[in-house]
């Protein structure tokens, strides 16, 4: 009988994590065969570097380290442009490529399972084709449960390994550079790591002609001047406010609600 792989493809984030430790509670035979990967694009923020310290010490279990031939300063030089949401070579050539070629590594022959951190609340996320052929199989223990994100929390709050730190402001794992992430992060990557905020706003182009950076509408140096640092605060301030009240008026419309049947 050829040999089966269990594989678990860590991101650094929370639900890639949870599932791991949800697995080693719930799927102990499964989890005793799992071998955790993390591609890794050396353009992580430092608090998830630490984080995976953390898992391997916490589950016991050592984390397979790949990466691409090329990284990304080799790599920016040959598609002479940053990656945005309309260009996303960075994920390909960084994650996608590297993780495809590990897996066709392994033994043709042998079933290797994929265990996919897409949790029940974001079904729809789920692509069973992202990695076809060599007998790859894409499982998804999260929907297959109906784990929601409040029980990925919970899961990772009873282990004791917690959130990641990255949390506390950021909302996001990936790359420091990440061009998904909104002006405040920015602000907050600026606070927290002046030193990448620094080289990622080297890698943006302004040559007198074309402007070329991470943001749509803005290039980093302009972002942290001191009026659009205000402007940008007070206008996260002022969603966050709307959002609250949002959510509290729908929490005061269910308790109405449920006083009213209770009459």
């Amino acid at each position: 009988m050829e040999k089966e792989y269990h594989i678990l493809s860590l991101s650094g984030g929370k639900d890639s994590t949870a599932l791991a430790f949800f697995m080693k509670e719930n799927m102990p035979e499964i989890f005793e065969k799992l071998e955790l990967v993390f591609s890794d694009t050396e353009c992580d923020l430092p608090e998830t570097y630490d984080y995976l310290n953390k898992i391997e010490i916490f589950l016991g279990k050592k984390i397979r380290i790949i990466r691409a031939e090329k990284n990304f300063e080799h790599l920016i030089q040959i598609y002479k442009n940053l990656p945005a949401p309309h260009r996303r070579w960075c994920t390909v050539e960084m994650k996608t490529k590297p993780f495809s070629k590990y897996l066709h590594s392994l033994n043709a022959a042998a079933v290797k399972n994929l265990y996919v951190g897409i949790r029940a609340d974001e079904a729809h996320r789920a692509k069973p084709e992202d990695y076809q052929g060599n007998n790859i199989k894409q499982l998804y223990p999260f929907i297959e449960y109906s784990i929601n994100k409040q029980d990925v929390e919970e899961i990772l709050k009873k282990s004791g390994i917690g959130l990641p730190a990255y949390y506390s402001w950021s909302g996001r794992s990936g790359c420091y550079f990440c061009f998904y992430q909104p002006k405040i992060s920015w602000l907050r990557l600026y606070e927290k790591h002046p030193d990448l905020f620094k080289k990622a706003m080297e890698y943006e182009i302004d040559d007198g002609v074309n402007k070329i950076g991470w943001n749509m509408d803005m290039l980093l140096r302009e972002l942290i001047l001191p009026q659009n640092i205000e402007k940008i605060k007070t206008s996260y301030l002022k969603n966050s406010s709307k959002k609250q009240n949002k959510k509290d008026c729908h929490c005061n419309l269910i308790q109405c609600y449920s006083d009213h049947l209770s009459r």
